[in-house]
């Protein structure tokens, strides 16, 4: 009983495991608050190619308590880290653009088979790596957004850029 009870739990396993949407790593946003980020992959079809309907996964990862385990953003956080992203049949990318940074959009594609969200930094294409922001607790509890830091590398050299960005 126990081998059947075993073989049917691996035979569970690998048909999940099968079906589980495939994702790669696009980004973080990293916070002054504490160590926890937001993490946005890229959701790939099995045939590699990002997907139309459900392009991307935001969610936390939880270094500050527990150990880095994923959370899924609340409805909540979704205000500050959400995203929107639209497809362009003509280009055959993605318009994408994070909540946090609305006046920064960006593109979503795959280079050399590689999905990357392309977004403006010191105003040259750059692959986004990172955005860092810093925060001071304001009223009710609700961090106040002092700057933020996009981090990325650019398209065509691979140089590093950063800028700073001050939020009024």
């Amino acid at each position: 009983m126990k081998k059947i009870f075993t073989l049917c739990f691996l035979f569970l396993l690998s048909a999940v495991s099968l079906y589980a949407d495939k994702t790669s790593n696009l980004f973080v946003i990293e916070r002054s608050k504490n160590a926890n980020v937001v993490n946005y992959d890229a959701v790939l079809t099995d045939a590699g190619k990002i997907n139309e309907q459900n392009p991307i996964d935001a969610y936390w990862l939880l270094y500050a308590e527990k150990n880095g385990e994923r959370e899924e953003l609340s409805a909540f956080d979704k205000k500050a880290y959400g995203f929107q992203t639209t497809y362009n049949k003509e280009k055959g990318n993605f318009n994408f653009v994070l909540k946090a940074v609305k006046e920064k959009p960006m593109v979503l594609d795959l280079y050399d088979n590689v999905p990357k969200a392309v977004i403006k930094i010191n105003d040259i294409d750059c692959f986004l790596e990172k955005v860092y922001i810093e925060s001071k607790d304001g009223a009710l509890g609700i961090p106040k957004v002092e700057y933020y830091e996009l981090f990325g590398k650019e398209v065509s050299t691979g140089k590093e850029q950063q800028q700073k960005i001050l939020v009024k």
